[in-house]
């Protein structure tokens, strides 16, 4: 019965939370008559469920307003404001009651009549629980037909459990310390050397466990149309408050996001909701001398990219009068008049994010204490996000919100300090140069040092100092690893370190609340050996050694400026297979690949590369050997074909800010340029696509089906043909390009067939064997003769 009741609790809260949404967007269009019928289907089913497990109350609660919305079903009473507001308040009277029974708590009695009697109107009779009177289903409104719209909601519902969460937070730990044992089995692998028995198989488990992670994660993860659904109703009852007419538009609530990220973002989001209806949205009146509808409109979008999440909260209001702004900054002694006067309009309409400054011209309920936008600001970038604003004035502000997907695991980079190790998210990494490079310089202004770097002069910090282990002044600056911040808010700093370690996914766990008070750690993990690390916290560091401040003085605004507008251009560096060093536009690198050596075909002037299943033109191959057992390729894509090129090492992202010398040696080379101080030659994309006809990607990569009730074909096999290039199969009923049969016996094997490869088991060719048979284990001959078929040849 408690597993019962909680199952109740939950799905009346749920039900509940989204009703609220419903009701007032019912309330804007009162002729959808679809909207309608989901909210009294909702009521009608709590009133269900609450006579199951006996609640009187709820029950009473539920059937008054079930009989009202049956009223208007009928076409018996036409919907309004009045009735709208009485329904709200007997959804929050039954929300507030189902969550005293999930605390176990008793709910204090009165009142109930007073919200039922809010729900008559003139017209209705006296006599509320009586059974509604239902009219028959009226026709559609605006043509739509209305068994359509069941029968494809119905095709749409999938099949779904309820899980505690407290389950699934045990799963992901699981999945997490798996994580951390690959990342140890691959450091002994890496110790070890290249081990091709288990190189393989290792890969395989790497993809194996990333898909889990993924589904897994993807268990975790929430429709933020949760999250939208109590916008509607905090809206309504805002601008009621404040006398405005404002307008939800809700796009991309089918996106999804980590439960814990969409709990975490709530409070910021209704942040910017009251100061979005409190100082950006007009009232009626002005709305309309300026020329505008007298109803607001407050939009959110959402959109996913890769890993992350983009939320944009958009008003069409008075937009933020940035001179007030600064005004107002001046008078709260955050800055000078003489520092405001250098600022741009971009600086100045970031003020908003300072802390204690507020627009507000008096303090009430809903805005005006100066705690907001630098709040949110805090909560977004400690969960890794970033928030930015835009604003024109007499037009409206947008905030932009960028959110990681999940908290749980996290990319990060491993460095030493001390002789411990610690991790800092990767997201903030910029660029890590050595202290000693000739290009670094360092100074002292004051007590801070400062380092210069490709022409950018910023402040610089020992992990050390910081976390109390070393003294500034007996820091040897040229002797350390120094890693280059970005925060979410654009601000650069450098992290002087004693050495960088490695990059890695890691699992992120929270840490002690005293801990966090520190503001020097943000979460605690664990190394691929089992020992603690802990998360470093570089938002709350960058702020406590006013970092920020500095950074947003108008000297670096104008030096931020300069940066903008010199031109750069981004570019991959390399190391070719005679390794020298060259450089690619990045532009045209589509991704980087590693292929097995038996992937690639060269003959005479002829040079492929099979991946994915599909063969790619090679060039690069001429500057040097290829290696033994694995290649990197940089595939090149023109927007239309794509090449592979063949490389040693995948150096650096970098930007190309000096012009490209031409050069009439190789005709494949662009010219050189100066990459920090060195030259650098450009590869010529035009000419290489020129001269190697790339064909088109092939997007269905050739199939090969393997025998579907053996285990050493699944586990032996399997890997090797996949190496191979090929998609492997195990279903009859689907056509492969290609077959692999296993047999006991050579007296099994039948006459070969066009895309048929026989295994035979026995080394040694029997007499009676008549067919061009493989030895099972013969490495070299299987894979010539899988790639005989993939390059269109026959066996």
């Amino acid at each position: 019965m408690d597993d019962l009741l909680a199952d109740f609790v939950a799905e009346t809260s749920e039900m509940l939370e989204a009703s609220g949404g419903e009701i007032v967007a019912w309330e804007a269009d009162p002729s959808d008559r679809a909207r309608l019928d989901t909210i009294f289907r909702f009521v009608h089913t709590v009133k269900g469920n609450c006579g199951f497990f006996d609640f009187p109350r709820l029950e009473k609660l539920s059937h008054a307003a079930e009989d009202a919305l049956a009223e208007c079903r009928a076409g018996r009473r036409e919907p309004d404001s009045t009735l709208v507001s009485a329904v709200l308040a007997i959804v929050d009277r039954i929300s507030e009651m189902t969550d005293a029974i999930g605390a176990g708590e008793e709910f204090p009695a009165g009142g109930d009549d007073a919200l039922i009697a809010a729900l008559q109107s003139d017209e209705t009779p006296g006599v509320v629980g009586e059974a509604p009177s239902i009219a028959p289903e009226q026709p559609a409104v605006g043509g739509v037909d209305k068994d359509a719209a069941p029968k494809a909601a119905r095709n749409a519902v999938q099949r779904t459990i309820r899980l505690p969460t407290d389950l699934l937070d045990e799963v992901m730990k699981g999945v997490s310390d798996m994580v951390l044992a690959r990342n140890d089995l691959a450091r002994r692998l890496r110790e070890a050397g290249e081990q091709p028995t288990i190189d393989g198989p290792f890969d395989r488990l790497s993809t194996i466990l990333a898909d889990v992670r993924t589904s897994i994660t993807r268990m975790r993860m929430q429709r933020l149309e949760h999250l939208f659904t109590s916008f509607p109703r905090l809206v309504r009852d805002l601008s009621t408050e404040l006398g405005k007419q404002v307008m939800v538009d809700l796009e991309g609530g089918e996106v999804e996001l980590d439960r814990e990220m969409v709990e975490m973002v709530r409070d910021p989001l209704t942040h910017i909701i009251r100061n979005a209806i409190d100082h950006g949205l007009e009232g009626p009146g002005e709305r309309i001398k300026t020329g505008k509808r007298e109803i607001g409109l407050l939009k959110f979008a959402a959109r996913q990219s890769g890993n992350q999440i983009t939320l944009a909260i958009t008003d069409d209001g008075r937009g933020i009068d940035t001179d007030r702004l600064a005004a107002k900054a001046v008078a709260a002694g955050i800055y000078s008049q003489s520092e405001i006067d250098r600022m741009s309009e971009r600086r100045k309409l970031y003020l908003i994010f300072e802390p204690g400054l507020s627009t507000a011209e008096k303090v009430s309920s809903v805005s005006g204490r100066g705690v907001g936008m630098d709040v949110v600001r805090s909560n977004i970038e400690r969960v890794g996000g970033s928030i930015d604003v835009t604003s024109k004035p007499g037009e409206g502000t947008s905030f932009y919100l960028k959110l990681p997907l999940t908290l749980s695991i996290i990319a990060a980079l491993t460095v030493g300090s001390g002789g411990q190790r610690y991790a800092i998210p990767r997201s903030y990494v910029e660029e890590i140069v050595f202290g000693s490079s000739d290009h670094v310089d360092f100074a002292e202004a004051g007590e801070r040092r400062l380092v210069t770097f490709r022409g950018q002069r910023v402040p610089c910090l020992s992990l050390g100092e910081i976390l109390g282990i070393e003294a500034n002044e007996h820091v040897d600056w040229e002797s350390r690893t120094l890693v280059l911040i970005r925060l979410a808010t654009d601000d650069v700093f450098a992290l002087a370190v004693d050495r960088v370690y490695d990059h890695e996914d890691v699992v992120v766990k929270p840490i002690a609340p005293a801990i966090m008070e520190t503001r020097l750690y943000a979460g605690t993990t664990l190394l691929d050996d089992g020992k603690p690390m802990m998360l470093i916290d570089l938002p709350s560091i960058a702020q406590l050694r006013g970092l920020v401040t500095e950074m947003r003085s108008s000297s670096r605004v104008d030096e931020e400026e300069k940066v903008e507008d010199r031109k750069t251009t981004p570019i991959m560096l390399f190391t070719g297979l005679d390794g020298r060093q060259r450089a690619a536009r990045l532009e045209l690198v589509r991704r980087i690949d590693t292929i097995s050596r038996d992937a690639i075909d060269i003959e005479g002037s002829r040079a492929q590369a099979v991946i994915d299943g599909a063969i790619f033109s090679l060039v690069g191959h001429e500057y040097g050997d290829l290696p033994e057992e694995k290649c990197r390729l940089l595939r090149l894509s023109d927007g239309e074909c794509e090449i592979a090129y063949a490389v040693r090492e995948v150096l650096d992202a970098a930007n190309m800010e000096g012009e490209i010398v031409p050069s009439t040696v190789d005709p494949a080379i662009e010219g050189v340029t100066l990459i920090g101080n060195q030259p650098v030659p450009v590869i010529d994309g035009h000419t290489l696509f020129a001269s190697h006809r790339a064909p088109r990607r092939v997007d269905h990569p050739m199939s090969c089906r393997l025998p579907a009730d053996s285990d050493w074909a699944r586990t032996i096999l399997g890997p090797l043909v996949e190496a191979a290039g090929y998609r492997v199969s195990t279903e009859d009923s689907e056509e492969a390009d290609v077959e692999i049969r296993l047999a006991e016996s050579t007296a099994e094997i039948s006459c070969p067939a066009r895309r048929v490869i026989h295994l035979r088991p026995e080394p040694e060719v029997a007499v009676e064997d008549t067919s061009d048979s493989i030895y099972r284990y013969d490495r070299e001959a299987l894979l010539a003769a899988l790639k005989q078929f993939r390059m269109g040849k026959t066996a």
